[in-house]
This record gives structure tokens, C-alpha cells and sequence, in this order.
């Protein structure tokens, strides 16, 4: 973590640390090459750096876990997952939720899929007078679904909104408009109000970045013009480097050249 509190933008730990760094106009990475930039010091970095705990670098203490040394038996190479979408769902933030008629609901928003139908109002196999409760996975990339595990076949299904209007959007987008409406006096947000708030959120964005690029293209207009170039008046041409410059710059002797005298 003191890595990444290296990082500009970071929030720090504690407020005391931050001490007014404004961490929003410091920021310098999207959350796409931040992600990049995390894997890249753990397997790069870390992995390859002495530990003080284990005596070792955590890469070498995997070897000997794996394949083992002189004191030391191995475990073997574990085998590879065969669904590679199972090992992200494992690393996924997790909620457990009851399922109604309806369907199931998370951060007040509403999903439903058929896979749901025989859980609803399950009651929970320990305890009978509780509602089970089931596991569901949710990518904060994209919460336009969520991943239902099935307890008897052991396995995911995807569960989408249960209003099929609403489009992909990610969690902090989500919060922000929540947010928004919230300010506005809203204390409850249905999905109409949803969709409207975020289509006028994301126009408001494509307008600023429209803005911004062009007051991009109108300042090198601007600088441009400020030169003062025209077919009257061209840039001037560059100026020849002088034979001092190149004898100097390739290590030629400077100084007058003597004559080589008549050529046969």
C-alpha cells in the first residue's frame, strides 16, 4: 500500500495524511491502467523481492511449495481452472440476499432471471424459521447483472435487471446518481427516475468532453495563428550547423584545416 499512496491522486489512508491534497485533480491513471499497473507490482515487483517475514522472495517460497527442495516436499502444479469465469466470480465483491417473487434486490436495484423461481421464499435449511439466503456476485464494472450460485448444481447463472431498459453502468456511476437524485430531495429511486438522471448525467459528459476538445483545438488554432505564418511570410529556413559545430559535435579537431597540396 505505501506504493500506491505513491501514486498521484491517491486518497491516502487517513484523513490527517491527506492534509488537503486535493486527490480527484491530482489523479493521473484510469481505473483500467491502474489495474494494470497493480498486477504489474505484485507479479513483477513484490513477488520478486526479499521478505522479511519468510526469508525468501514470495516467488521463491511458491517454488518450494510447488515443486519442493531438499526438506521440503511439493504439492505439485495445481491444475488449471477450466472456466476462467469462475476464477474472476471467486475474486468478485459477494451479497447474500433472500429471493422474492420478484426476484432479488441489491443497492435498491431489482434482478430477475427463471433460475431464481424455484428459490423464492426458500427457508433457510438450519435455522427453519429464516429465509435462505443465496450468494450473488456482482462485477462493480457493470451491474446490469449479477451472478446467482445455484447450491444444488454448484454453479453460476447470470441474473440481468429486471427492467431491461436500464443500461450497463458501473457502480460509481450508479452511486452518483443516486447521489444526485438524493440531493434533489428524492428519498427513494424507482427505475424510471434512474434511467432519466443517468442519460442526462452521460449528455452532460459527452458535452464536457466535447468542450474540452474543442478548446483543445481553438488554443492550437491560437498558437498557430501567433506565428504569423503565411505564403508572405514563411518560417525561415534552418540555419546549416557551421563546420565548427560538426567537428566539435563528431569529435573532429576544430581549428583551421591545412591544405592536402596538389592532387596527382
Amino acid at each position: 500500500m505505501r506504493e500506491v499512496h505513491e501514486l498521484p491522486g491517491t486518497t491516502f489512508s487517513n484523513i490527517k495524511a491527506k492534509e488537503g491534497y486535493d486527490s480527484e485533480k491530482q489523479a493521473a491513471m484510469t481505473k483500467s491502467e491502474f489495474e494494470t499497473w497493480l498486477v504489474t507490482l505484485i507479479c513483477k515487483v513484490y513477488h520478486q523481492k526479499m521478505h522479511s517475514g519468510i526469508g525468501m522472495t514470495p516467488m521463491r517460497k511458491w517454488e518450494i511449495g510447488v515443486f519442493g527442495n531438499a526438506s521440503v516436499q511439493g504439492i505439485g502444479i495445481p491444475p488449471i481452472p477450466s472456466n476462467r469465469q469462475t476464477v474472476l466470480l471467486d475474486f468478485l465483491p459477494h451479497f447474500l440476499r433472500t429471493i422474492q417473487a420478484f426476484g432479488v434486490t441489491i443497492d435498491g436495484r431489482i434482478y430477475y432471471a427463471d433460475i431464481l423461481r424455484q428459490w423464492v421464499n426458500a427457508g433457510d435449511p438450519v435455522d427453519k424459521t429464516e429465509k435462505r439466503k443465496f450468494i450473488f456476485r456482482r462485477d462493480p464494472r457493470d451491474i446490469s447483472s449479477v451472478s446467482f450460485f445455484d447450491p444444488e448444481i454448484k454453479q453460476y447463472f447470470k441474473v440481468p435487471f429486471a427492467d431491461q431498459s436500464l443500461p450497463p453502468m458501473s457502480i460509481w456511476e450508479h452511486q452518483q446518481v443516486i447521489g444526485a437524485l438524493r440531493r434533489e430531495g428524492k428519498k427513494s429511486v424507482n427505475d424510471h427516475q434512474l434511467l432519466h438522471a443517468l442519460t442526462d448525467m452521460r449528455a452532460q459528459v459527452d458535452e464536457s468532453k466535447e468542450r474540452t476538445k474543442r478548446a483543445r483545438r481553438q488554443s492550437q488554432r491560437r498558437k498557430e495563428h501567433e506565428k504569423k505564418v503565411s505564403p508572405a511570410t514563411p518560417l525561415p529556413p534552418p540555419i546549416p550547423p557551421s563546420i565548427t559545430s560538426i567537428s566539435a559535435s563528431s569529435g573532429l579537431v576544430d581549428g583551421d584545416l591545412d591544405s592536402f597540396g596538389d592532387i596527382a
